[in-house]
């Protein structure tokens, strides 16, 4: 039979019974449980990958595919009766060779180097075994997947079958297809596909378009609703399994269900606290005009002795180690050292309730409305007429900027602690609103900002201290350095490119490099770019000997990659045999667009 075969690499069909195990097969022990769910496998789904083979003087040795092939014996033994309409499968498709060296070889990495299943050909083994019954377990356990691996596989399987054919075409992707599993209807999906095919669009977006007027489980409104609440007063929802979420379909019965839930956990509190109203807010925070014609109460500031103060801040300090006697001593102190309100405030006064995506239901305490004069009743004049009480504070306030004036430390403490970025809008004791220049691209792909400067990219949804005596002293008490760097990293990030040219100077001056914080990648510059750009950007970058037609003809996705490649792989630069100055001028390139503009009076833009 030896001569039969070509000395490397044949494919063949070979007879069951001629086929053994090799002894180089890497699993010669293997549990009779493995077996059993392979052979189920086999019989339902068929042999989806070929066995390989060593030709040996006495036949043909496995050296890959031991499993398989004890499997495709237990159901010849069996008599391949194991279904109604099993075919056997018997001969065997077996890649072969006759050399010993490469036998070997594919021996030891058979195991850890086998190619996995197209996608699509795995959903289509899924569904294969469905279809025979085959639970989501028993699907599991013969292909040795998780249970959820499976599951997300068999929801791919519902897609029509254009959209799995487009899918073993590589003419969609595999996060495409997840996306199109959203599609309310077959119809839907292969309109959507249509639109997508052989296109460069965001998985995301098609999403957003298949879902319109869905809200995710995740949204405030859905946490505070609870998804049971939601569904048993007949909202209907979707799950998204690639995504790990729900998607509620019914947004008007949402809000009312948060309106209700929201109205009722205010009067709740209201009724516990003894407050004289409460008012549901259904934002995610209690807005200026909602209170601008009320007068705000505080609570009577709390006193602890000297020794609780001192436990409170050892407390404070070990505030990541604490048990939970250690908690609630602690919030004990905190609640009596920030003082409560009084029985009469309360009856006179009500409280905002609303729902924050960080925080939960919150209450904003305490506000007062302005009494209103029964009619018919006389109105007793003020004692002072609201013209004069403005009067009066302007007064005041200049008496303190008057006095101020000669305290120059104290107002460079005051200025650093104002634009520090950590109190309430409403709590900074100076009228300056420094403006943070945009410098976070649409897509940050490739740039990356000192973290002092990248912190502040982040929306920051923490309110931050509330403007006390105690918290200024404290912020003080870190002295001049500390304050002199606020100073000057608040001060960087208002800095604006205006229309004098001062900005390109300074930059000029300071030796800006752009580089040094900013890589060209594909997704975040170079996949924007037009094929004919990138074009010539290689011809620019590669020396003509090396800069051959071949990177014209590839997709744009390709050069893009490609050039993402030049600019920050190493390996890349020595395969394509670059010198030191080819390097440097590659390190050194930025686009036209990011360069500074000589002279005064350009925009800078």
């Amino acid at each position: 039979m030896a001569k039969d075969f070509v000395s490397r690499g044949d494919l063949r069909l070979i007879p069951l019974a001629e086929l053994r195990l090799s002894p180089l097969n890497s699993r010669q022990e293997i549990a009779a449980e493995e077996v059993e769910a392979m052979a189920e496998s086999l019989a339902v789904a068929g042999l989806l990958q070929n066995l390989i083979g060593h030709l040996t003087p006495t036949g043909i040795e496995i050296v890959g595919g031991g499993t398989r092939l004890r499997a495709l014996q237990l159901l010849a033994a069996e008599g391949w009766s194991r279904h109604e309409d099993l075919i056997p499968i018997d001969p065997v498709p077996v890649k072969v060779t006759a050399d010993l060296q490469e036998a070997v070889a594919w021996a030891g990495t058979e195991n850890s180097a086998r190619s996995a299943l197209h996608p699509a050909d795995e959903v289509r083994a899924y569904a294969a075994m469905r279809e025979r019954g085959a639970s989501l377990s028993r699907i599991a356990r013969s292909f040795a997947r998780s249970e959820a691996h499976v599951e997300r596989r068999l929801k791919l399987a519902d897609l029509p079958a254009e959209a799995l054919a487009a899918l073993r075409a590589n003419e969609i992707s595999l996060e495409m297809a997840k996306a199109l599993t959203l599609a309310p209807s077959g119809e839907r999906c292969l309109e959507v596909l249509g639109s997508v095919r052989g296109r460069d669009v965001r998985p995301e977006q098609v999403r957003r378009e298949l879902t319109p007027g869905t809200v995710p489980s995740t949204d405030r409104r859905a946490v505070f609703v609870g998804l049971e609440a939601y569904l048993a007063a007949g909202g209907t929802s979707q799950r998204d399994l690639f995504a790990d979420r729900t998607l509620l379909e019914d947004e008007a019965l949402l809000d009312r269900l948060f309106a209700e839930k929201g109205a009722a956990e205010a009067e709740r509190i209201r009724a516990a606290e003894g407050w004289e109203w409460a008012t549901w807010v259904p934002e995610e925070y209690v807005s200026w005009t909602a209170t601008q014609k009320l007068t705000r109460l505080y609570a009577r500031p709390g006193k602890l002795s000297d020794g609780e103060e001192a436990e409170l801040a050892t407390l404070e300090e070990r505030d990541g180690a604490l048990d939970e006697a250690d908690r609630a001593r602690l919030a004990e102190l905190e609640a009596r050292r920030e003082g409560s309100f009084t029985d009469a405030q309360r009856a006179s006064a009500g409280i905002f309730v609303y729902c924050s995506s960080r925080d939960g239901l919150s209450v904003e305490r305490a506000y007062q409305q302005p009494r209103a004069v029964p009619r018919g009743a006389a109105e007793a004049a003020p004692d002072l007429p609201q013209s004069l009480i403005e009067d009066l504070r302007r007064i005041r306030l200049g008496a303190l900027q008057a006095r101020l004036m000669d305290q120059s430390e104290l107002m460079l403490d005051l200025l650093a602690w104002s634009l520090g970025g950590g109190l309430r809008p409403w709590a900074r004791p100076l009228a300056i609103s420094p403006t943070d220049q945009p410098i976070a691209p649409e897509k940050g792909e490739g740039t990356s900002y000192p973290p002092r400067l990248a912190a502040r990219l982040e929306p920051n949804t923490s309110l931050g201290p509330d403007g006390t005596p105690a918290q200024f002293e404290a912020f003080r008490a870190q002295g001049k350095k500390h304050r002199n760097q606020i100073l000057t990293e608040a001060l960087a990030r208002t800095v604006c490119t205006g229309s004098s040219g001062l900005s390109a100077a300074l930059a000029r001056q300071l030796g800006v490099e752009v580089r040094r914080i900013w890589t060209p990648t594909a997704q975040g510059f170079l996949g924007r770019c037009s094929a004919g750009y990138l074009d010539r950007l290689w011809s620019e970058l590669v020396p003509e000997a090396e800069a051959d037609q071949s990177f014209q003809k590839l997709k744009k996705g390709e050069k893009a990659k490609r050039l993402e490649a030049l600019f920050a792989d190493p390996a890349t630069r020595e395969a394509l045999g670059l010198s030191r100055e080819d390097c440097a001028k590659i390190d050194a390139w930025v686009p036209a667009e990011l360069d500074w503009p000589e002279g005064e009076g350009s925009d800078g833009r």
